[in-house]
């Protein structure tokens, strides 16, 4: 042991140190694709260095112990505050929750299309947001959806930034914007009910970031004009896309903080795949329940929430058809 004490006095400063800047580069997030990667993997981090304190509990090195915990903990407080902050979901009401399926093509690896659309109708889904539609996706999800969800808009590309949107409920208002020929969807999803609140979707793929130092400039400039476009209309939103950065960036936070948005995910899984596609609410809105949106081998092929307007009145659950 007292080698090991001996050890501890020549590596207590440096590894002191290590822990203090890492956890400050997470937080801070300076300019550089090479500073990010200790952003991107902040849970990892975070388990890393939870694990490391306990070594050094059981090797009684307390003031590194000390180090390690208060950095673990600062970084739980960082993480908690970009996800959702209620304790517990909201209570379900069957007449008012609204549940919502984001999804990527590229997550699905089945050889049938027909087997996601049946996935897909087999869901209590009153929305559906699908991203990378090709035209063969285009066309197939129109053919196989429509009858269950009559309202829809689409814009595919043989790129990566084609994306659809199907609802039970009327779409009304919907715009089709771009930045940078990336195209964005947004619109007004409302029951049928007449005085019911509608409720803005907004949704967004950003071009993944390759390790380059200006994706993150572009990032918040595609942003920028989302909240540009939408940041003065009234009422509920809701916010889902592929954003191809997580929740606690500092671009992530701009865009939730300008236009007023929570994360509906309340915890994150550092074992799952990546969070890069987020679902976000307005703070008129309650989340009820996040899950991930899985085909029939289990894989994860996206995300599904259920929300519901504070104090909202109830929905319809009836189908409803298009007026011609």
């Amino acid at each position: 042991m007292s080698v090991v004490k001996s050890t501890y006095k020549f590596i207590f400063y440096p590894l002191a140190m290590v822990l203090s800047v890492v956890t400050l580069l997470i937080i801070i997030q300076p300019s550089g694709s090479a500073y990010r990667m200790f952003t991107n993997s902040a849970v990892e981090i975070l388990l890393g260095i939870l694990g490391f304190g306990i070594i050094c509990l059981m090797l009684q090195w307390h003031r590194l112990m000390f180090v390690s915990f208060a950095c673990a903990g600062i970084l739980s407080i960082f993480l908690k505050s970009s996800s959702n902050p209620s304790p517990v979901y909201a209570d379900p009401n069957v007449e008012e929750d609204i549940e919502v399926i984001h999804l990527n093509t590229t997550n699905y690896e089945g050889v049938e299309y027909e087997d996601l659309t049946d996935l897909l109708l087999a869901s209590d889904a009153d929305l559906i947001s699908i991203q990378e539609v090709t035209p063969d996706w285009d066309m197939v999800f129109q053919d196989e959806l429509i009858d269950s969800f009559p309202y829809y808009s689409s814009v595919a590309s043989i790129s990566f930034n084609g994306m659809a949107v199907f609802s039970k409920y009327p779409l009304n208002s919907v715009d089709t914007f771009y930045y940078n020929d990336i195209p964005n969807l947004t619109g007004l999803i409302a029951p049928r009910q007449k005085g019911d609140k509608p409720i803005r979707f907004i949704s967004t793929y950003t071009n993944p970031a390759f390790g380059a130092d200006v994706f993150y400039q572009e990032l918040k400039d595609h942003f920028q004009s989302i909240i540009d476009k939408v940041g003065k209309t009234d009422g509920a939103r809701i916010a889902f896309g592929t954003y191809n950065t997580v929740a606690w960036s500092s671009e992530m936070k701009f865009f939730t903080g300008e236009l007023n948005l929570q994360n509906s995910r309340r915890s994150i899984n550092p074992f799952s795949q990546s969070t890069y596609e987020h679902i976000f609410h307005s703070l008129d809105m309650e989340c009820v329940d996040f899950d991930g949106f899985y085909d029939q081998t289990g894989t994860k092929i996206g995300l599904r929430v259920k929300l519901h307007l504070k104090n909202m009145p109830a929905f319809s659950k009836h189908d409803q058809r298009p007026t011609q």
